[in-house]
């Protein structure tokens, strides 16, 4: 991995443990499980740097932030593991897949894709987990209620992340040149 993209990925990784806590601190934690910020910064790292770094930031980020500040909670930090890696994955595939130059709108329906990508997976994990480890809770409504909770989130994540990414894109933090071919 070349210099530039660990240290991008490094900075968006600090990002995702660092701006969890900074809502914590004015809300307390329902605004960790309302506005999701840790999500913000894996699906930046799948859209800047590309898929396999996008997965792995995603599914170590939880347990970097699990092991600093405690959060988020076992067992939530092993389900938002699998959920993240899908997240960054997802948007560094698609992002990255395509070898021509790509319409900057084309995001939105990127991340729109990723963000059902790991939901779906982020169920799945619970599913199994739930199954496997025989948890006293109801993954079907403990899915449908962090959906519904997590819409402030879902909706912060659509207006910021593709303004951000464009941001970064514009100051030549992506690596897509290397890739496209125009």
């Amino acid at each position: 991995m070349r210099t530039r993209k660990l240290t991008i990925t490094g900075l968006l990784i600090a990002v995702s443990v660092l701006l969890p806590q900074l809502f914590h601190i004015f809300g307390g934690s329902a605004l960790g499980r309302i506005f999701l910020p840790m999500h913000i910064g894996i699906f930046l790292i799948g859209f800047i740097v590309g898929g396999w770094q996008g997965m792995l930031a995603g599914f170590i980020t939880p347990i970097i932030s699990f092991a600093i500040t405690g959060m988020p909670a076992i067992p939530i930090v092993f389900f938002m593991m699998f959920e993240l890696a899908a997240y960054g994955a997802v948007a560094g595939f698609l992002h990255f897949g395509s070898k021509v130059s790509q319409p900057n709108w084309l995001v939105y329906p990127k991340l729109i894709i990723a963000m059902i990508a790991g939901r779906l997976v982020g169920g799945l994990a619970m599913f199994v987990g739930v199954w496997l480890f025989k948890l006293p809770i109801n993954p079907v409504d403990t899915v449908i209620a962090s959906f519904i909770a997590g819409l402030p989130g879902i909706v912060l994540q659509i207006v910021l992340v593709p303004a951000l990414y464009l941001l970064l894109k514009r100051g030549g933090f992506t690596f897509e040149s290397q890739t496209a071919k125009t």
